[in-house]
């Protein structure tokens, strides 16, 4: 078992993607399809990644992924029903901050910063602004300040992702899979909240799901390839 999960969790993962896409693009009559294959994206990649054989002696803070992709699990099944986005949103909330951890074990927020990481802080603290000015309107109550807190934990996880993008010993893996891995999390969410808050109410796109899933299930792969990635090198 293990060993095919090592050779085929990831053509899994793309099969499970691909059904959730198609199941979306069939409508609502195979709303049970796009729960279950959505709902098997991320144990797919947990047990690839405990399936590693560089997993077992990689540094105690290899859990935190685990934690942080349960978390996005959590949030997946939970954000199938609308009355639970708020807690949908405060689990994907914990995924980012074990990601922020776990970032930091490797390359600490005191450790010297680059312009890149300046440069990006620039731009990230702009796209939040936009997408308050965005949503404000659409939401009620005092909701848009708990997906401003969203927003701003995101991209606190992109910035740690930068950040160690400075670090010799995974700038290589930060570049390939982990900035780009982030940048599609927070183009997902981007997505969907301004599809929920916004273009649904004045617009509606049609088939825009289909953005927010492809663009999150690249970001989850992303992300997981680097961890796979930095456990082995961490292993030599």
């Amino acid at each position: 078992m293990k060993a095919f999960i090592q050779k085929w969790g990831i053509t899994l993962y793309i099969l499970s993607l691909s059904g959730h896409l198609y199941g979306q693009i069939l409508g609502d009559k195979f709303i049970t399809l796009q729960f279950v294959t959505k709902a098997l994206l991320l144990p797919i990649l947990i047990l690839f990644i405990i399936a590693q054989d560089a997993f077992v002696k990689s540094p105690k803070h290899k859990w935190l992924i685990i934690m942080a992709l349960f978390g996005s699990f959590l949030g997946d099944v939970l954000l199938t029903y609308p009355d639970y986005f708020i807690l949908g949103m405060v689990a994907f909330m914990t995924t980012h901050i074990f990601n922020i951890i776990f970032f930091s074990k490797i390359y600490g927020p005191s450790q010297p910063r680059s312009t890149k990481l300046y440069v990006s802080t620039l731009l990230l603290l702009l796209f939040c602004v936009f997408i308050y000015f965005q949503l404000k309107e659409g939401t009620k109550g005092n909701l848009i300040y708990p997906i401003l807190a969203y927003m701003v934990l995101i991209s606190s996880a992109t910035l740690m992702a930068v950040h160690i993008s400075k670090q010799d010993a995974v700038k290589i893996i930060a570049n390939t899979f982990w900035i780009p891995g982030m940048l599609f999390f927070l183009a997902s969410d981007a997505i969907l909240a301004l599809n929920k808050f916004n273009w649904a109410i004045n617009s509606p796109i049609k088939n825009i799901g289909l953005l927010v899933m492809v663009t999150y299930g690249l970001a989850q792969l992303f992300l997981v390839k680097g961890f796979q990635v930095y456990f082995s090198q961490a292993k030599k």
